[in-house]
């Protein structure tokens, strides 16, 4: 009997529970049937990441992911720094009727400010439909907005003077230009004056001391004053600078164009490293100084043919290479040779000569002949250089050479020496020819 009585009063008090549960569950339902579940997403955006001062296109997707329909669904783009919309570009789209477990993608054509700050930027967006009350629910998506390259971009190279003599100073102007739409930090630039480029020194460690010397005087050229590096705390976007080296050149140097190697570190506004190398070219030599006259000739007056000699010295620091000397023509003369002498190379510190065979018609009351000559080189560099000069040649006869009595005593003295030796060799043979006759007389 009492087992009885327990079991009826346990379920008298389970029917209440039953009750609140079954109102929780309808209340549950009834609120999920107001609040549909539209899932707003941005698909992707082109291209990633996004330069400043550039458009992308943006695409986002609401999803009804629940089982009642949607209405009038809107859609509004909100301005916000650095997303802007053209004039020509809707910021509101509206849809009508968005059915249960369906979706629907809105397209933006975005600009990006071209000042834009590097990093992570948040594209604000909103939309509103019948179920929500038309009230806007605000949204975001984070874009990444980066320069794809910062780029520091060497925009002029200036040696002062123009070509770096041996032995002397001078001032290397490089231009630096940040090419970037934002601020490039932490530079540094460097000189690379050894067989290789920067960063290589490792190699260096396992070279003798001679390769090693060699090693580090690869190109003739040492800094005055300063290191081969330079440091600069950033960069703003457009902007230039100068880095300055004073170098001097070996006084050995060879006149030629050298190659030096660069290095260049940054970094971006967004922490990313870059490493760049490039290439300048640097001019070693100076314009070659080439010094003409004659050095002979058997010219002795008027109506007289003879060879002059020209004699060319390099007295400057660079080489010169393709030397052409031509003889122009003159009333005074005739060329009886070739008019023109190829010549070649003509090192520092040397010289070359060059001879005419010429016919000489009249020269001045001075005893003076003009000799025109058109000279043409190029140096070191191939850099071509044509001149026209003209040389004063005197003319001396062979008595004022002092010449013309040395050939007529010689002449005597040829004479005497062979009339001496036929009068001996002739009194010889008479004398034995006396005694002959004398012999075969005694023998009678």
């Amino acid at each position: 009997m009492n087992k009885r009585y327990l079991i009826m009063i346990l379920m008298l008090l389970a029917i209440p529970m039953c009750y609140a549960v079954e109102s929780s569950v309808n209340l549950a339902l009834d609120n999920y049937a107001a609040t549909q579940n539209l899932q707003p997403v941005v698909l992707k955006y082109e291209p990633y990441p996004v330069n400043p001062g550039e458009y992308m296109d943006v695409w986002i997707k609401f999803e009804n992911e629940e089982s009642e329909d949607i209405d009038d669904l809107t859609i509004e783009f909100v301005p916000e720094y650095p997303f802007y919309l053209d004039a020509g570009e809707t910021k509101t789209r509206q849809f009508g009727h968005i059915l249960a477990h369906s979706s629907v993608v809105v397209k933006y054509k975005v600009r990006v400010d071209s000042n834009a700050v590097e990093g992570d930027r948040y594209l604000r967006y909103r939309y509103r439909y019948f179920q929500s009350d038309m009230k806007w629910i605000d949204a975001i998506e984070k874009i990444r907005v980066q320069t794809r390259e910062a780029v520091i971009a060497i925009e002029s190279v200036e040696t002062v003077p123009k070509s770096i003599i041996p032995g002397q100073e001078a001032k290397l102007k490089i231009t630096l230009k940040n090419t970037a739409s934002s601020v490039i930090r932490d530079i540094g630039f460097y000189l690379d004056l050894t067989m290789s480029s920067v960063g290589s020194n490792r190699m260096a460690s396992a070279l003798t001391s001679t390769v090693l010397d060699s090693y580090y005087n690869a190109i003739p050229l040492a800094p005055v004053s300063s290191s081969t590096e330079k440091r600069l705390t950033h960069l703003n976007p457009g902007e230039e600078t100068v880095i300055e080296y004073s170098l001097v050149a070996f006084p050995d140097a060879d006149s030629k164009i050298y190659k030096v190697p660069i290095l260049m570190t940054y970094m971006d506004e967004v922490g990313k490293n870059y490493t760049k190398t490039d290439i300048i070219g640097i001019v070693i030599g100076g314009e070659p100084e080439l010094d003409i006259k004659i050095e002979s000739n058997t010219i002795y007056g008027e109506k007289t043919t003879g060879d002059v000699t020209v004699k060319v010295v390099n007295k400057g620091v660079t080489d010169v290479k393709f030397l052409n000397i031509k003889l122009r023509n003159s009333e005074d003369y005739e060329i009886i040779s070739e008019d023109g002498v190829y010549i070649g190379d003509v090192d520092s510190d040397d010289y070359e000569t060059a001879d005419f065979k010429i016919y000489v018609k009249s020269i001045d009351k001075d005893d003076v002949l003009s000799i025109p000559l058109e000279v043409e080189y190029k140096d070191a560099t191939n850099k071509e250089y044509s001149k026209n000069i003209v040389l004063k040649m005197n003319v001396y006869s062979q008595k004022m050479r002092g010449t013309a009595g040395g050939s007529t005593l010689t002449s005597i003295i040829m004479l005497v020496v062979v009339m001496g030796a036929g009068w001996f060799f002739y009194k010889r043979w008479e004398k034995k020819k006396k005694a002959a006759k004398q012999s075969k007389e005694t023998k009678k």
